[in-house]
């Protein structure tokens, strides 16, 4: 017999593949939104929060000392956040090697009811000159035109630029578990660029961003948030959005790509999952309202498919549901891929697709109710 439930999730069905359809038609608006090359060069600063980066400093700053932004309008400032490793001795042989081309500080307290990466960031602000602040991570590595090529989106409106970012794949190649772990994190950035296209930026990512100093002090973003652990880009990319002020691109010239390290384990991952869907009920109301929604018609699937032991119409509808979800998914994914380049990926779709419903619902049940993890602290959603 059929059961009025079955319009619904049909009818809600309908409304994703619609959704769908509307973030590609967002990848598409990128191209026609790109702002003209400004005719200056404005002054950056980069801030790297770096917390036990010993290893990874050294090559992100060789980059970084070889951009060719002219080296009189840049500045590097690298927070050393209570390391527990040899992070200051790098950092000072290569403020000694540089002088006036690299700075840090050290932290050694954090301040009550305060992120640690927030309040490093702030103190990196703090002797920060450049009218745009560009961020990225210690653990990431990019083009030597990263800079120039992001400036070249700083036109006079411009209050926020974003870049892609993909996991940093080695001489062999990702294994088909890493292949899935690598599309499920692009997919973000994917849908983050799509949505900015729309005009209802959603979600940044923190290695690959920058915004105008101005802009920034203008929506007070950080300081808003300051006691959720999480969500240094994506309260920034929201609160100036919000201002009105301002307008917020995303880069699509190759030269911004950004490679990060992938997760040395799937436990790890499932540490950086759980952070990054912390802070999601803390975004602004239509930001929550959008991804309750979304996480609703996932959620919906696994409850189908055990109602289904009990009556296979359940099942049968899970199953529907299930597939309106990958077939609208799998489109958005590979216009996304091929804006940015990294069609291959498109190989490990059908592994992700099997991942990601259980992997959401779950990351976010235990990081909105649970701790987790970060560079060997345990911590919840609030400091």
């Amino acid at each position: 017999m059929f059961h009025p439930l079955c319009l619904l999730f049909t009818f809600a069905s309908f409304i994703y593949l619609l959704l769908d359809i509307q973030l590609i038609r967002g990848l598409r608006k990128l191209k026609k939104s790109s702002a003209n090359k400004p005719n200056q060069s404005p002054s950056i600063t980069v801030l790297i929060a770096a917390r036990n980066e010993e290893k990874n400093l050294p090559r992100v700053l060789n980059v970084l000392l070889a951009q060719d932004y002219p080296g009189d309008k840049t500045q590097i400032v690298v927070i050393n956040d209570r390391s527990e490793d040899g992070t200051e001795s790098v950092l000072r042989r290569y403020t000694n090697e540089n002088p006036g081309k690299v700075e840090f500080l050290n932290i050694q307290t954090i301040p009550p009811n305060m992120s640690p990466k927030k309040h490093a960031l702030f103190k990196g602000l703090e002797i920060a000159k450049g009218e745009w602040i560009a961020v990225t991570d210690a653990d990431c590595i990019m083009g030597p035109q990263w800079l120039s090529s992001m400036s070249n989106e700083f036109s006079e409106d411009t209050g926020m630029v974003l870049g892609f970012t993909g996991y940093e794949e080695s001489q062999k190649g990702f294994s088909m578990g890493q292949g899935a772990q690598a599309l499920e994190f692009v997919s973000y950035g994917v849908v983050s660029s799509a949505l900015i296209g729309l005009g209802f930026p959603v979600i940044a990512n923190a290695n690959n961003l920058a915004y105008r100093r101005k802009a920034f002090n203008d929506a007070s973003a950080l300081r808003q948030h300051g006691h959720i652990v999480s969500g240094d880009d994506d309260f920034v990319l929201q609160e100036i959005h919000a201002t009105g002020k301002w307008a917020i691109r995303y880069s699509l010239n190759p030269q911004t790509l950004m490679r990060t390290a992938l997760p040395d384990s799937w436990e790890h991952f499932w540490e950086q999952r759980k952070r990054w869907a912390s802070k999601c009920m803390m975004y602004r109301p239509r930001q929550i309202a959008f991804l309750a929604m979304i996480f609703a018609f996932y959620a919906a699937v696994p409850i189908l498919l055990i109602a289904g032991f009990w009556n296979t119409q359940w099942a049968w509808l899970g199953l529907g549901v299930f597939l309106a979800k990958t077939v609208g998914d799998f489109a958005v994914t590979k216009q996304g891929l091929k804006i940015f380049g990294l069609g291959k990926l498109l190989r490990f779709f059908p592994h992700t697709a099997l991942l990601h419903i259980p992997l959401i619902v779950c990351a976010v049940l235990a990081g909105t109710f649970g701790g987790f993890t970060w560079k060997g602290q345990k911590l919840s959603r609030r400091a």
